[in-house]
């Protein structure tokens, strides 16, 4: 066997494999033999057919079968030993192939190849990128104290409403003249009459009973236009070709009646005995603000920090080759003008890999097992405090091993922890600009 490397662009390359018949034969003839114990045939018992038979019917496919799996395991030894960087796998070149089937002697196969970029990346003070916080507000602090009494409170089905209430309620897209429209959009949904900011709308709400209407403009009810793709039961894209008024009849009203401050909810909400003031809740929910909105400040960081380095640095790619990667080894099949369209999405996203991988080479970023199962025990404990139980060491471990065994959640834990890795790399070395906003701003950011 002879594999010959040749280079037909700067990113770009074939593997020429020649395999003479003394390469193949040995494991050929051993298929053959293996094949003809566990064949079939009518007229003859399991394990008797002629071996002239079995080569005549079924040695093309066999010998197929046996020279591809040489050549995987030759290229992949090859590209190894080599230690070629290379991006995707390598492909079949059409038409390029040598060799006779039907008469087996000498083959030739040929296939492309398109190498990893070697690029400049240099991570220090010149560099500058924003991290986006959240402020957190006094007022945001007392609506986290207020949304907690108000969950562990009592509910109520009042006559009348106020300004916080929610509401259940029939919704029907009018026509010009106040008629409902046929065919228009209508649902019924749930209208949570705090979160209108419009108070001229909301004041429609305020002070009504079961049964009576009210008519508005929908963009008024939520600027979350998801939230609003939801409540009036139409898609994100057909929302944004409404342009009428809608009415709104309340069908039931429904009332938290909060929780007092007192020793009781700090128990179901904390660790009892840990809280036991009002000032001591408001120092664990800020806290716990903080916390919470350190995560959501990295994933933003993350996300922004993949674009903007992507943007910066100057990556070329054996494009041709990789649309052809695509094209050939996609799990569904593609068109062209598909591919066309997706391609510079597919293209930034490698680029991403490449920085992030380079990052992780030049500063020997690791990740261990004890790792892994650090950052799984704690998000496990996260998700069992959310429910208000306790967990002990032993079970933590045990759900942890369960967790890290499955293949894919594996790979989902330690690429995360790579990434952080990468950002820690990032943060320490660049100068990084604290810009810090209102929750809803944020919020807005994050969904942008």
């Amino acid at each position: 066997m002879n594999i010959e490397q040749l280079n037909t662009g700067s990113l770009t390359g074939e593997l020429k494999v020649t395999l003479d018949p003394i390469d193949y034969n040995e494991t050929y003839e051993t298929a053959l033999k293996i094949y003809r114990k566990r064949v079939d045939l009518p007229g003859f018992r399991k394990g008797a057919v002629p071996a002239s038979l079995v080569k005549q019917r079924f040695g093309k496919s066999l010998l197929v079968d046996e020279i591809n799996k040489m050549l995987q395991e030759a290229i992949g030894n090859y590209v190894s030993e080599n230690k070629l960087e290379l991006l995707g796998s390598p492909i079949p070149k059409d038409g390029d192939d040598v060799g006779d089937w039907d008469n087996p002697s000498t083959f030739t196969f040929t296939y492309e190849i398109g190498y990893a970029p070697t690029f400049d990346l240099k991570l220090d003070k010149s560099k500058t990128f924003t991290k986006l916080e959240v402020d957190v507000s006094e007022e945001l602090i007392s609506r986290q104290m207020k949304e907690y009494a108000r969950r562990h409170g009592q509910l109520s089905k009042p006559e009348v409403t106020e300004s916080e209430d929610m509401i259940m309620a029939e919704i029907a897209e009018l026509n010009e003249d106040g008629s409902v429209k046929e065919g228009g959009v209508s649902n019924k949904t749930s209208v949570f009459l705090e979160y209108i900011k419009d108070e001229a709308t909301k004041a429609l709400f305020v002070g009504k009973n079961i049964g009576e209407i009210a008519v508005v403009d929908p963009f008024l009810l939520n600027a979350d236009h998801e939230d609003l793709s939801r409540m009036l039961g139409v898609t994100h894209h057909d929302l944004h070709h409404i342009d009428s008024k809608f009415q709104i009849i309340i069908s039931e009203i429904m009332r938290m009646q909060p929780a007092e401050l007192n020793e009781e909810l700090f128990d179901k909400l904390f660790t009892p005995g840990t809280v036991t003031s009002e000032e001591e809740m408001k120092a664990r929910v800020t806290a716990d603000l903080v916390a919470m909105f350190e995560k959501d400040s990295e994933w933003m960081f993350k996300r922004d920090f993949a674009k903007d380095i992507v943007d910066m640095v100057s990556i070329e790619l054996p494009d041709e080759f990789l649309k052809r990667f695509i094209l050939m080894t996609n799990e569904k099949p593609i068109e062209m003008a598909q591919l066309d369209m997706e391609y510079p999405g597919y293209a930034k996203g490698l680029k991403w890999q490449l920085i992030e991988n380079k990052i992780i080479k030049e500063n020997e970023i690791k990740v261990s097992v004890d790792d892994a199962m650090d950052y799984v025990k704690a998000s496990l404990v996260d998700r069992f405090k959310s429910y208000g139980m306790p967990v002990d060491e032993e079970r933590l471990d045990q759900l942890a091993k369960q967790t890290l065994a499955k293949q894919d959640e594996a790979k989902n834990v330690y690429d995360m922890l790579y990434e952080d890795g990468v950002m820690k790399v990032v943060q320490a070395n660049c100068s990084l600009k604290i810009e810090r906003l209102a929750y809803e701003d944020f919020k807005h950011r994050a969904q942008h």
